[in-house]
């Protein structure tokens, strides 16, 4: 196997760091997360939404705007 088949084939088998699924379509600017020099993540689409929903509910609690709130009301 050549580099590139060694590499395509690694990027295939990626799991997530959170639930540890297998991530399909695996994108390193979308699913790889730096955390410092030392330490990254590789995380899921399924994860990665639910971050962001997460975050998101939390920011509606704190700044609680007309927007912010139907945007979590709708999602419920």
């Amino acid at each position: 196997m050549n580099n590139k088949s060694a590499a395509s084939a690694e990027v295939n088998n990626m799991n997530c760091t959170l639930c540890g699924s297998q991530i399909k379509n695996y994108n390193p600017v979308f699913n790889h997360i730096p955390i410092n020099d030392t330490r990254s993540a590789d995380i899921c689409t399924e994860c990665v939404q639910k971050i962001v929903k997460w975050q998101q509910d939390i920011y509606a609690k704190l700044f609680p705007t007309k927007a912010a709130k139907k945007l979590t009301e709708k999602e419920k």
